[in-house]
C-alpha cells in the first residue's frame, strides 16, 4: 500500500475518488430533484411524477449483482478491473443522454426507459466505487474516504440537482442535458487517467456472498435502522420541488436554492454531523436530524393547509435547511454503514445498506406521489409527520444496538 501511495500521493487518490462519488450525485441530483420540478413546470400531474421513483428501482436491488460485479471486478490473481467497469458504464451513461436530448423531456414513459438505463449503469459502477473505496485505502484513511463519498454527494446533488436546472431553464433541454454530460466527464476521467492504488488485500476465499452478510445479527439490525432512518427523512423529498413550483418559485429559484443548500449548508452539515457524532454517538445524532427535519415538515404542512405564514422560508427550509439535516443524520449513518461491513466483502455489504436507503426512498416517493395527487399536500406531509414520530420511536426501541454494533 505505501508503494502504491508514493506513487499516487492519498489526497490525490482520495481527490479522484470524491471525483466518482460527485458524478454517481451529478446523475442522481438531476434524476431526483431536477427533473421532477422541470416536469411539473411543464404541467405534469403529481401521480405521474411518482413513476420518477421507480429509477430507484436498480439502486434498491443492486445487491442482487453486486456478488457478480465484485467477483469480476476483482478475479482472482490479477489486477481490478474498476476502470474498465467505471468506463464501461460512463460510456452507457453518456450514450443514453445523447438519446434523451431528443426526447425534449416529454413524453413520460419513453423518457423512464432511457433514465432507467442511466440509472441501471451508475447503480453498478456504485458498487466498483464502494468496493474500491474499502480496498485501496487503509482504515486510518476511511474518515477520509467517508468525507469524499458524503461530500461528493452534496457536491453532485448541488451541481446536478441545481446548476444543471438552472441551465435547462435559462438555455433549454439540450444545452442543459449537455453542461450535465460535461460535468460528469470532468468529474470521472481523473480517476480514468491516473494511477489508482492497489488493493490492500486479495480477494474474499469463495467470493463476495449475499447469505454470509445476511446471516450477521448486526447487519441485519443496521438494515433496521437504516429503514426506519430513510423513511422518516426522505418521504416527501422528491416533492420540495414541484410544492415550491406549485407555490409560484420559478425553476431558476428552486435550482439555485437546491445549489446553495447541498454545496453549503449541505457540507457544513456533514461535517458538523462528523463532530457530533464522536462526542454524542450516532443515534443522538439520528434523533437530532429527525427533530430538525419534523420542523421542516411542520412548516410545509401549515403552508399546504392555508395557514397564514410567509412563503418566503419556504424555499431556504425545504432546499437549504432540509439538506442540512439530511447531510447530518447521513453522515453518521454512512460512516456506520463502514462499521457494519465485513472487511471481506464490504463492497456487497454496503451496498445492502445503499438498497436499503434506496428501496425504501422508491416506494415512499410512489406512494407518496398518489397521496399528494388524489387529496392534496396537507394529507402528504401530515402523513409524511406521522411517520416521522413512528420511525423515530422505533430508532429510540434500537437503543441495544450500540451492544450488538458498536453503535453508541
Amino acid at each position: 500500500m505505501e508503494r502504491n501511495l508514493r506513487r499516487l500521493a492519498l489526497p490525490a487518490a482520495l481527490g479522484t475518488l470524491g471525483g466518482l462519488y460527485v458524478t454517481q450525485s451529478i446523475l442522481g441530483g438531476f434524476i431526483w430533484s431536477a427533473l421532477p420540478a422541470f416536469m411539473r413546470a411543464q404541467g405534469m400531474a403529481l401521480e405521474h411524477l411518482g413513476f420518477l421513483s421507480l429509477l430507484v428501482l436498480p439502486w434498491a436491488l443492486k445487491f442482487l449483482w453486486s456478488p457478480w460485479v465484485e467477483r469480476w471486478r476483482r478475479p482472482k490473481g490479477r489486477a481490478p478491473r474498476t476502470k474498465a467497469l467505471i468506463a464501461s458504464g460512463g460510456g452507457l451513461v453518456m450514450a443514453a443522454l445523447l438519446v434523451m436530448s431528443d426526447q425534449g423531456g416529454t413524453p413520460l414513459f419513453p423518457l423512464i426507459a432511457t433514465l432507467f438505463v442511466i440509472a441501471t449503469a451508475t447503480a453498478t459502477v456504485d458498487i466498483a466505487c464502494d468496493g474500491h473505496a474499502v480496498e485501496a485505502f487503509p482504515s486510518s484513511a476511511y474518515s477520509w474516504a467517508n468525507m469524499m463519498q458524503v461530500g461528493g454527494a452534496y457536491v453532485g446533488a448541488a451541481l446536478g440537482g441545481g446548476l444543471v436546472l438552472v441551465a435547462i431553464d435559462r438555455w433549454g433541454w439540450q444545452p442543459g442535458l449537455a453542461v450535465l454530460a460535461g460535468l460528469c466527464l470532468t468529474c470521472t476521467l481523473p480517476f480514468l487517467v491516473l494511477r489508482q492504488p492497489a488493493p490492500r488485500s486479495e480477494p474474499a476465499a469463495g467470493g463476495a456472498s449475499l447469505r454470509r452478510a445476511l446471516a450477521r445479527p448486526e447487519l441485519r439490525r443496521g438494515l433496521l435502522v437504516t429503514a426506519l432512518f430513510v423513511a422518516a427523512m426522505k418521504s416527501t423529498l422528491a416533492f420540495f420541488g414541484p410544492f415550491l413550483v406549485d407555490k409560484g418559485f420559478s425553476l431558476t429559484e428552486v435550482g439555485l436554492y437546491s445549489a446553495s443548500g447541498s454545496l453549503v449548508v449541505g457540507l457544513i452539515g456533514a461535517v458538523l454531523g462528523g463532530v457530533v457524532v464522536a462526542r454524542l454517538g450516532t443515534l443522538a445524532v439520528l434523533m437530532i436530524a429527525l427533530f430538525g427535519q419534523a420542523v421542516v415538515l411542520a412548516y410545509c404542512l401549515g403552508v399546504a393547509a392555508g395557514l397564514p405564514l410567509p412563503l418566503g422560508p419556504l424555499a431556504v427550509l425545504t432546499q437549504i435547511i432540509s439538506n442540512a439535516w439530511l447531510a447530518f443524520g447521513f453522515v453518521a449513518l454512512y460512516a456506520r454503514f463502514m462499521q457494519w461491513s465485513d472487511p471481506q466483502q464490504a463492497g456487497v455489504d454496503f451496498t445492502l445498506f445503499q438498497c436499503m436507503d434506496a428501496g425504501i426512498g422508491m416506494v415512499l416517493g410512489v406512494v407518496g406521489a398518489q397521496i399528494a395527487g388524489v387529496f392534496g399536500y396537507p394529507a402528504l406531509f401530515s402523513s409524511a409527520l406521522l411517520c416521522s414520530l413512528f420511525c423515530a420511536y422505533g430508532i429510540a426501541r434500537q437503543i441495544d444496538l450500540g451492544t450488538a454494533s458498536g453503535v453508541r
